[in-house]
């Protein structure tokens, strides 16, 4: 247990680091030439850098987890494609600028879904092709479609938000854990996470919805009389971030591995870390499209 309060307390700091660099950078640096420009290009840097580096490692956890199931995955194209389409909220407005507007998300998956193709019939022709392309693919789309919207997060409601949920997606993690560990006694999904239980699920919402109200009165990043509002959206917030996790045991127990690597002691993987948030950011997107959040 020591362990894991040490190194979670550890990721909390690496993470809040890069947030308050990247904060810090967009502001204008007057003492530059084209200062605006150059703030236009900080916004966003450090956390684009950090889900590129998230993209390629979790890739290759995907691929041990494929590999024992008995599928190689496309290594090059398909770390390359998570980790392009994960930080595509950054670099496409640049794209834009070279006269080439219809260059979208979309345009960008189709451009990786070519790649990997072209990747199988150079390196493995025709072994395994359907299932090796597939499996890439789901990759690619599982990681980099989370990885953009986390990233679309910052870029149009700021870094607070981006803050905000974060914290909200982890500490629904952390309630769950800990009241499932201390009274949980009603299994979940016995055959997929044996070690969820409903008390654990009840109990990290109610950690998250807490965590939403009081982060987004400290942060200011909703009205006061709204706080309720903050309080709603983290739940749902920490909901879809639990369904992330059991979709990550699905991958995990159907290569029978507890988890999808051993980086952080006691915590695995970077997918074991990140699993939640993927699932929750296409929520917090739709969510924060209807009740817009101000967060600098």
């Amino acid at each position: 247990m020591a362990k894991r309060v040490f190194f979670g307390a550890l990721m909390i700091a690496g993470v809040s680091a890069v947030l308050w660099l990247d904060w810090h950078l967009q502001r204008p640096l007057g003492f530059l030439r084209g200062q605006y420009r150059l703030q236009d290009a900080m916004k966003g840097l450090p956390v684009t850098l950090l889900l590129a580096v998230i993209a390629v490692r979790a890739f290759a956890e995907l691929s041990h987890l494929a590999a024992a199931s008995g599928v190689r995955l496309l290594p090059v194209s398909g770390a390359a494609g998570a980790a392009l389409l994960a930080t595509a909220g950054y670099w496409v407005r640049w794209v834009a600028l070279l006269a080439l507007p219809a260059f979208t998300h979309v345009t960008l998956l189709a451009v990786l879904t070519a790649a990997i193709f072209a990747e199988q019939m150079v390196r493995h022709r025709l072994d395994d092709a359907t299932r090796r392309i597939a499996f890439t693919l789901l990759a690619v789309v599982y990681l980099g479609i989370g990885g953009t919207l986390v990233l679309s997060i910052r870029m149009y409601e700021g870094v607070a938000v981006l803050a905000w949920f974060v914290a909200v997606v982890k500490t629904t993690d952390i309630g769950a854990y800990f009241i499932g560990t201390a009274i949980g006694r009603h299994k979940l999904i016995a055959w997929l996470s044996p070690g969820k239980s409903w008390e654990g699920l009840f109990g990290g919402l109610a950690f998250g919805a807490g965590a939403g109200v009081l982060l987004a009165w400290a942060l200011k990043i909703i009205a006061v009389a709204d706080l309720w509002q903050a309080g709603v959206m983290a739940a749902m917030l920490g909901l879809a971030g639990q369904f992330g996790d059991l979709c990550e045991s699905l991958l995990k127990r159907s290569a029978s591995a507890k988890d999808s690597g051993a980086l952080v002691p006691e915590f695995g993987g970077v997918l074991d870390i990140i699993d939640s948030i993927l699932m929750a950011a296409p929520v917090a997107a739709i969510l924060l499209t209807f009740r817009p959040m101000g967060g600098g």
